[in-house]
């Protein structure tokens, strides 16, 4: 029935249509549609890309992950030899606030990181906006501006031993 109306209507006005006459209903706005895979809604943006600042033949990069002890997503610094690849330190540049057991894992990502002009410091910017300096020498890291909720421990953070 539906085909004798179209062609009908096709008669009707006297224009030349193309139609597929095999192709699927549209479902209802009520009907479920099952055939449709959905895509997971995410819980944030993806973290910002910084670069990786390269100085005296190491690459100093954010370690997204802790592997080694589990305890926050973000916050790390790692020091990578340039020519071997090696990871030659790892410090926790800032602490991210702890969470309510049920509540689901907040990640704190680096926004920024630049050299100081002499080489001996980096400054590294959270999304939060807390500022952090890390002196390449001594490894430690202070706050140096932002907001007080991503102040790290009152004792300066210092790096983890890497497994050699």
């Amino acid at each position: 029935m539906k085909a004798i109306h179209g062609f009908a209507f096709v008669l009707a006005i006297g224009a030349t249509v193309s139609c597929s006459v095999d192709a699927p209903a549209r479902p209802q706005p009520h009907q479920e549609i099952r055939d449709m895979p959905t895509r997971p809604a995410a819980s944030r943006p993806s973290p910002p890309e910084v670069a990786p600042v390269v100085h005296d033949g190491v690459r100093y990069e954010q370690d997204r992950h802790d592997d080694r002890a589990g305890d926050q997503p973000g916050g790390y610094l790692a020091a990578i030899d340039v020519r071997t690849g090696a990871r030659l330190w790892r410090l926790k540049v800032y602490a991210i606030a702890p969470q309510p057991p049920d509540a689901p894992v907040q990640a704190l990502y680096f926004r920024s990181m630049r050299l100081s002009p002499d080489g001996s410091t980096l400054a590294i910017e959270n999304e939060a906006g807390g500022v952090y300096r890390v002196d390449l020498a001594t490894r430690s890291s202070v706050q140096i501006s932002g907001p007080p909720e991503t102040a790290p421990p009152s004792q300066p953070a210092r790096p983890k031993p890497t497994a050699e």
